[in-house]
């Protein structure tokens, strides 16, 4: 975050219609179609160890103690069910593979992905699918055979796919490191983020056979659309359309936490020039317009992509802090600005005051709020019109992902006062996830002028600010329990708000009745 004026117009008449009173590493190297030729490198965001989403200790800022980053789901991502384990995914795994414990998962995801397929192109493409040529193909150290020849540049290389997975036009195959990639994202988010980077290695064969895509067209919307494709795989999966395998929402997190993991590295670049693939705003973003929109969704992008969002840094100083503002300045500013936009946006709108508790106590005490639900977050008393928000827990965030990960947490607790002072009806898990939409209404408010006119009496988000969001969503599900997902509802509803603004959150109270 940073500070920077132009304040712009009130926001609208929040709820007012609905109240009643009652307004997203590793990716894909893309394939080079019209020549025959292929890209089959990774970005440089693939790496043997993904550390987004993890169960480690980070320490707090001032020594005294450590908390942990809680995972929701548990320290150990749950293996998801599979139903078959087919002899026909046809992955080529050499003589010298040592078994691993998702190898039944991947040939049953791999396996459902080609099923899925084999219905959705003729639907889709009104063409029968052009079946995989080339095959599947592990990688590893001492593999016996080499890949197929087409795509790395040195094809007598055994272990070409390190650090990586591609699809290869030249051959039509799919390759994976199954010595440090696979295994680490396993490890780290369960077997389904495998299934899901598999599911994007596919679309690329996608692609290739449809032949839409060029030389010209810009790399990161081949991979929105492949992200999009993955999408919509895993949303047949979670339906319980596949035979062969069964996703809970957990899976469906583990696939989201994937996207997160496979973010471009580096921030403030143009998305549209080199190889960019997608920060993880935008690559969720993707990956839900196929869940929720299918195949026929990702092929609209064809025509018509999703909006990116491109943050540049404004200043060689904002560049070396990574756009992150020093600890102790976080609170202050974003209270500053979060008063000055709700104020702006609902009549007589009283701001709440905010504090700090420790992780470990003692903790604040508010009617009907139980001791149990104080750490780990923010929360609204709506008796005494405070926040209180768990230090430690905060300056854990903001030690693992940065400053607009303690924004987060503080503003979706404003949000809350905001629904209380409208006198919103909302309960349970449609309440915490309109915070969230407002947050992202909010959020909207704080991305800087595109004609860069900015003033050093506001807040505005630096590049990187809006994956700190999505990255701590995942942390913080809301409690809904449907068939998509507390996760994936969680930041859709950011998502919603940070591109619709608080018209969009309105439409979403009014859909839920509020």
């Amino acid at each position: 975050m940073r500070r920077t004026l132009v304040l712009l117009s009130a926001a609208g008449c929040l709820l007012v219609s609905a109240c009643g009173s009652s307004d997203p590493g590793l990716t894909a190297g893309r394939s080079d179609a019209a020549s025959g030729a292929t890209t089959a490198t990774s970005d440089g965001s693939a790496t043997s160890t993904p550390d987004t989403i993890s169960n480690d200790t980070t320490p707090d800022t001032t020594g005294d103690t450590e908390v942990p980053i809680p995972d929701p789901d548990g320290t150990t991502p749950p293996p998801s069910s599979v139903v078959d384990n087919p002899a026909d995914a046809a992955i080529d795994f050499g003589a010298n593979k040592t078994k691993q414990p998702y190898d039944d998962f991947l040939q049953a995801s791999l396996a459902d992905i080609q099923d899925y397929w084999r219905e959705t192109y003729p639907q889709v493409y009104g063409a029968p699918f052009p079946e995989l040529q080339g095959g599947i193909w592990a990688s590893y150290p001492d593999c016996a055979e080499p890949l197929p020849d087409g795509c790395p540049s040195d094809p007598s290389e055994q272990y070409a796919a390190q650090g990586n997975a591609f699809y290869c036009s030249a051959g039509d195959y799919i390759a994976y490191d199954d010595f440090d990639l696979v295994p680490a994202l396993t490890q780290a988010f369960g077997n389904s983020a495998v299934g899901v980077v598999f599911a994007h290695e596919f679309g690329h064969g996608i692609q290739y056979r449809v032949g839409v895509f060029g030389d010209s067209t810009p790399t990161i919307y081949w991979e929105q659309q492949a992200d999009c494709f993955a999408g919509s795989w895993t949303a047949h999966v979670a339906r319980g359309e596949s035979s062969r395998l069964t996703f809970t929402d957990s899976d469906i997190k583990g696939g989201l936490s994937a996207m997160v993991a496979v973010k471009d590295p580096t921030l403030g670049e143009d998305v549209l020039t080199g190889s960019a693939h997608g920060n993880a705003f935008d690559r969720v973003g993707a990956f839900e317009n196929g869940f929720i929109g299918g195949a026929e969704a990702c092929k609209a992008m064809e025509t018509n992509p999703l909006p990116l969002l491109d943050l540049p840094f404004t200043s060689e100083q904002e560049f070396n802090s990574g756009g992150n503002l020093p600890y102790d300045q976080i609170l202050p500013q974003v209270e500053t600005d979060l008063t000055r936009f709700w104020t702006g946006a609902v009549s007589s709108f009283q701001a709440p005051t905010i504090t700090a508790f420790a992780h470990d106590g003692p903790f604040p005490t508010c009617d009907g709020i139980d001791e149990t639900a104080w750490a780990f977050t923010a929360t609204y008393c709506a008796a005494t019109n405070e926040i209180f928000y768990d230090e430690g827990y905060a300056k854990a965030l903001y030690d693992k992902f940065g400053d607009f990960s303690v924004g987060y947490i503080v503003s979706n607790a404003w949000s809350e006062a905001v629904q209380t002072q409208l006198g919103s009806n909302l309960t349970g898990g449609q309440r915490t996830l309109i915070d969230v939409c407002l947050t992202g209404a909010w959020t909207k408010d704080t991305i800087p002028p595109s004609d860069g006119t900015i003033d050093n009496t506001r807040l505005y988000i630096s590049p990187g600010d809006l994956d700190e969001a999505v990255e701590t969503a995942l942390l913080s599900d809301a409690p809904i329990g449907d068939a998509m997902g507390s996760a994936f509802e969680t930041i859709d509803n950011f998502r919603a708000g940070v591109l619709g603004g608080i018209t969009e959150c309105n439409n979403r109270i009014s859909g839920h009745g509020g």
